[in-house]
């Protein structure tokens, strides 16, 4: 998808879509009304509770998208603080309505790390969810305070709100399908301060079980035949691309990495939706990693990336049986 110029993005797709939300907000009551009206039939007040996960996140995507507008593109905080209260307000809005419950285990040590501001922080994610980069980011800005750097997709530019503040913040839009995604990230994760934290997700894109394999094909067409055989290895996780992940360590050499698995998010719209009737369970680990045990060079880098998304994918299993055996 080739993204318009910016000139069309301000003067055309930001008033259509500005349009749009306030047609839905003005029709919610109506469509609540439909919603109440289905829920007996799709059970768990199933279309009430998506309706309200959706009002919530326009009403709030339109407000950021207008504020905007009287921000000083310079003001950084006041960027940062309306990317908190957007991210936190269709956050505690998704919890309450799918009634989930998060649970942050045996974390202490990288959340302290997290809450201190004392040194800059790259979190590298696995990304298997719809929703998941939400939890991640909602980790960051809203209980732990820090400001993230986010490398974000070229298309999600057509989006107004993403589009306003990924430019005015220091973020890096990337598309995978030309230009150089590492020199981006490098750029982008140089002079960190201590409050600021990048957001890297290495697998590229959300978990699935051809992405999985895809990338376990690219590996041996590569010749990197023992690192397929650790993808092979690893069900709940794809193979790294140690690209991103590596260029943002060299280029921020003082920084610790804290890296980040979950279980109980949904991994499409479809199961959401199926899960929506019933009381849900998130369960988050995370783990601190300081920067003098990273090694030095690329080779064993990768090798200890690839450890690092071994160790997650044993958890995510670990805490799956644990789940299906209580």
């Amino acid at each position: 998808m080739r993204v318009p110029p910016r000139i069309v993005r301000r003067f055309v797709i930001t008033p259509v879509v500005l349009v749009l939300e306030a047609a839905f907000l003005l029709a919610s009551p109506a469509l609540a009304l439909a919603a109440a009206l289905a829920s007996p039939l799709l059970g768990g007040r199933r279309p009430l509770r998506a309706l309200a996960i959706a009002v919530v996140f326009v009403a709030r995507h339109m407000a950021a998208t207008l504020a905007c507008a009287g921000l000083s593109p310079r003001d950084e905080a006041g960027h940062y603080a309306l990317m908190r209260w957007f991210v936190g307000g269709v956050y505690d809005t998704a919890v309450r309505a799918a009634r989930v419950e998060l649970r942050v285990a045996e974390s202490e040590p990288a959340e302290a790390v997290l809450s201190r501001h004392d040194r800059p922080l790259l979190v590298l994610s696995m990304h298997s969810g719809e929703g998941d980069s939400l939890l991640v980011l909602h980790q960051l800005l809203c209980r732990h305070g820090r400001r993230p750097r986010v490398v974000l997709h070229e298309a999600l530019r057509v989006d107004p709100l993403i589009d306003v503040l990924g430019s005015r913040l220091p973020n890096r839009f990337v598309d995978p399908r030309g230009g150089d995604t590492e020199v981006e990230i490098a750029s982008m994760s140089r002079g960190l301060g201590a409050q600021e934290a990048v957001l890297i997700f290495p697998e590229g894109g959300n978990f699935s079980a051809e992405r999985r394999q895809r990338g376990i094909e690219r590996l041996e067409r590569l010749g990197h035949h023992e690192e397929a055989g650790w993808a092979r290895e690893m069900r709940h996780v794809s193979a790294p691309r140690p690209g991103g992940a590596l260029a943002a360590i060299e280029a921020a050499p003082g920084a610790d990495v804290v890296f980040v698995a979950h279980a109980g998010v949904p991994r499409s719209f479809g199961e959401a939706w199926r899960m929506l009737p019933a009381p849900q369970t998130v369960e988050l680990r995370l783990w601190h990693a300081p920067a003098a045990g990273i090694p030095a060079g690329r080779d064993d880098r990768i090798d200890w990336l690839f450890g690092w998304w071994r160790t997650l994918d044993a958890w995510v299993e670990e805490t799956l049986v644990r789940r299906r055996s209580a």
